[in-house]
């Protein structure tokens, strides 16, 4: 029996279609079946790494990463679990059919090892889920020991997040419920580099001391017609601290005053064509990003939507692809993906029937392909397919971003004039004004990307490209425009995910920063990128799920709400180290794991390296504590402890923290985020406990239903001294 084991149901079903199945005949629960060939499928990850035992105290900390990692089932999955196990024991031959990245190849792997089979394995690339591609991977297995190095390197990742997050994120919650905070202090890898990058853009928008520069700008009169200049400052004047602007006002409005009625020529006039060729296919990110700016899409929306183009309607290729080249399979395959196009949408046939076929894209590079490769139409014609509105936007613009492919590069003649004033005064520097023009020629490509590109404004009197050098023009009207400095914009989502995609700028070690520049130069959607394209959108839900430390506000000036960070999220940065909020840990591990990939790095090595860091950092946590400013509420009961709001299914609650050796559980209910301490606090009822003493309180007993209210009497000093008394006649009985 051969088991194919999918990433997931619907690719399960093309499979099943491939090898001449039909997922209505043959098959059980989980599984289905066509002769000896057996088609099973996982649900996303079926395993998880063991998390370590729940203690939550510091003196279990740190707590050390193992490999290999003791592996245990999803309890949510585990039935299908089993019977992928099942089948497993049975199979003489076994295909892994998990995505073609070190993800997919992980989920499949990590279950076999488990299994510990020894029966060959072998390994399909499926991209795209229609019959044909199906069947033409089918044909081309592969050996799975050749895919080892993506199980590794998955592997090592998996490991380091556990790790680091359980160590950082219960050493500082654990720190924190010292002093009183009583929230959880949650750190990863990736979502606390984002909190960093919002809590960046917050600190500097919120500190911004705007000043004000001034610029002078004057009209070149020439036959009737003017064109617009403005000033170029030189050293002579009084500039900000980059030297592009003047900052004196009184010197701004001088030169004006100077200027008027000047005559200038033409010193300087320099004319070129710039040429853009269509941009490349969509990654995720890239495609998140456009869906974003044009329709407010969140990162999960545009996932869901695409994820079922992929799945359900079987309309476009792999989604979470993190590549935007394509194959030159793809190239030869133009034709009748150009076909299915206009087939599927009749509005872009107009656009189809300019392209050229014969142009070759950059796009179509086979080397630049790894896992994945751009997001393209699937050669399926969606002539009947209901699509929601969501789903026809996007899978529009993939397919309008493939006819583009097709389509010449759009042409700007750019032109830059120089005007220097005439003067008799030939010691003091020439004053110049500086003029620009921009003009499209050819809109190429473009008309299928009209939203996205800003129009440029028609000439409105000189055309400056028919000036020639030594033309003598008349400056009119000259002004001061006073501007007050802007901070930098806050982060929105699609900045956001563009910033997740160039993580490696963000780098703070500069030697660090270098590499990983020149490892993606010339890439101008890439370099260093941090999270998967899988867990991009899942990471912007988590940010936005943190209201104590994240909020979301709309603004003028922004399409989609501004991420800030609160003040407890300003506190919570200020704590943590500075590298816990760059991507620097993302991109060591990052280099780690190619080493891991490529053979020349041991995950063992990488675990032991990895338990060093943790060591420290939780030492130093232990040692430093937090800053956090917290309203403390003293234990009404212990008088020691700190009362803590902390969660539970029914909802949230207060607790002491329990310091010291008291032993104390106090705990109380939450009123209007304040513990309702009215609970808490019992009187004394006037009786001494004769064993030690002390007060006793008067508490009511368990209630039975149908009989009235019963009290008994404890002693105050609980838990020293358990002693307690039934109640007759609203006393306590001591016989």
């Amino acid at each position: 029996m051969r088991l194919w084991i999918a990433e997931k149901p619907s690719l399960a079903r093309a499979i099943l279609e491939g090898l001449g199945g039909d997922t209505k005949k043959g098959g059980g629960k989980g599984y289905y079946q066509i002769g000896d060939e057996v088609v099973t499928w996982c649900i996303g990850h079926l395993m998880e790494i063991a998390p370590p035992v729940d203690q939550w105290e510091l003196k279990y900390l740190p707590i050390k990463a193992v490999c290999p990692p003791t592996m245990q089932p999803l309890s949510k999955t585990e039935e299908q679990f089993n019977i992928v196990c099942s089948f497993i024991e049975k199979a003489t031959t076994i295909v892994n059919a998990g995505d073609n990245d070190p993800e997919g190849q992980l989920l499949i792997d990590e279950i076999l090892y488990h299994c510990n089979t020894n029966v060959p394995v072998m390994r399909v690339l499926i991209s795209d889920l229609n019959l044909e591609p199906v069947k033409k991977a089918i044909a081309n297995l592969q050996p799975n020991e050749k895919f080892k190095g993506l199980y590794l390197s998955a592997l090592a990742r998996a490991i380091g997040d556990q790790a680091f997050g359980f160590n950082m994120t219960q050493a500082y919650t654990l720190m924190g419920r010292k002093i009183g905070y009583g929230g959880l202090l949650a750190i990863g890898r990736v979502q606390t580099v984002l909190f960093g990058w919002i809590n960046e853009r917050t600190i500097m928008n919120q500190n911004h001391k705007g000043s004000y520069f001034y610029t002078i700008s004057a009209k070149f009169l020439l036959d009737g017609l003017t064109t617009k200049a403005r000033y170029i400052p030189t050293s002579a004047n009084i500039l900000n601290e980059k030297g592009d602007h003047l900052i004196d006002e009184k010197e701004a409005n001088s030169i004006v005053s100077e200027i008027k009625d000047s005559t200038a020529t033409v010193t300087a006039l320099s004319k070129s064509e710039e040429k853009q060729q269509p941009p490349r296919p969509f990654s995720l990110s890239a495609l998140q990003q456009i869906c974003a700016k044009r329709w407010g899409y969140s990162a999960i929306e545009t996932l869901n939507n695409l994820q079922s183009l992929y799945e359900t309607h079987k309309l476009v290729t792999y989604p979470r692809s993190d590549n935007r080249y394509l194959s030159d399979e793809h190239y030869n395959q133009r034709e009748d993906l150009i076909k299915i196009i206009g087939q599927s949408l009749p509005e872009l046939i107009k656009g189809i029937e300019n392209t050229d076929l014969s142009l070759k894209h950059s796009a179509f590079n086979t080397s630049k392909i790894e896992a994945h490769h751009g997001i393209i139409p699937a050669l399926k014609n969606a002539e009947g397919i209901k699509l929601n509105q969501k789903e026809m936007n996007i899978y529009k613009i993939i397919c309008s971003s493939f006819v583009a492919l097709f389509y010449p590069p759009s042409v700007r003649a750019k032109t830059s004039i120089v005007f220097t004033l005439d003067s008799e005064d030939q010691e003091s520097p020439a004053m110049k004004f500086q003029g620009s023009q921009t003009v499209l020629t050819k809109a190429g490509w473009e008309i299928f990307y009209k939203e996205d590109i800003e129009v440029e404004k028609p000439i409105e009197g000189i055309d400056i490209s028919t000036l020639e050098k030594g033309c003598k023009l008349r400056l009119t009207a000259p002004e001061v425009d006073k501007r007050k400095t802007q901070p930098p914009k806050y982060h929105i989502e699609c900045t956001l995910l563009a910033a997740m995609n160039k993580a490696g700028k963000y780098i703070r070690n500069p030697a660090l920063r270098k590499q990983f520049e020149a490892k993606d130069k010339g890439d101008k959607d890439n370099c260093g990128s941090i999270g998967t394209e899988a867990t991009k959108a899942a990471l912007m839900e988590t940010i936005k799920s943190r209201p104590d430390l994240i909020e979301l506000v709309e603004m003028k000036g922004y399409k989609t709400p501004v991420f800030r960070t609160t003040k407890k999220g300003q506190q919570f940065c200020a704590m943590l180290p500075q590298e816990f909020l760059t991507p620097d840990i993302s991109a060591i591990w990052s280099q780690k794991q190619t080493a891991i990939m490529a053979g020349e790095l041991t995950i063992e090595s990488f675990v032991d390296d990895l338990n060093i860091f943790i060591d420290n950092h939780v030492a130093k946590v232990k040692h430093e504590g937090v800053k956090l400013t917290v309203t403390k509420h003293p234990c009404p009961k212990c008088k020691v402890g700190l009362m803590l709001r902390l969660n539970s299914p029914k909802g949230f609650f207060w607790g002491c923290n329990d310091l010291g050796e008291s032993g104390c559980k106090c705990a109380v209910p939450d009123r209007g985020n304040k513990p309702d301490l009215t609970k808490a606090v019992v009187k004394p009822s006037g009786f001494k406990c004769p064993i030690c003493d002390s007060d006793l309180f008067r508490k009511p007993a368990k209630s039975v239903k149908g009989q009235a209210r019963k009290y008994y009497y404890s002693c105050s000093d609980y838990p020293n001294c358990k002693a307690s008394y039934q109640e007759k006649n609203r006393e306590p009985v001591f016989n």
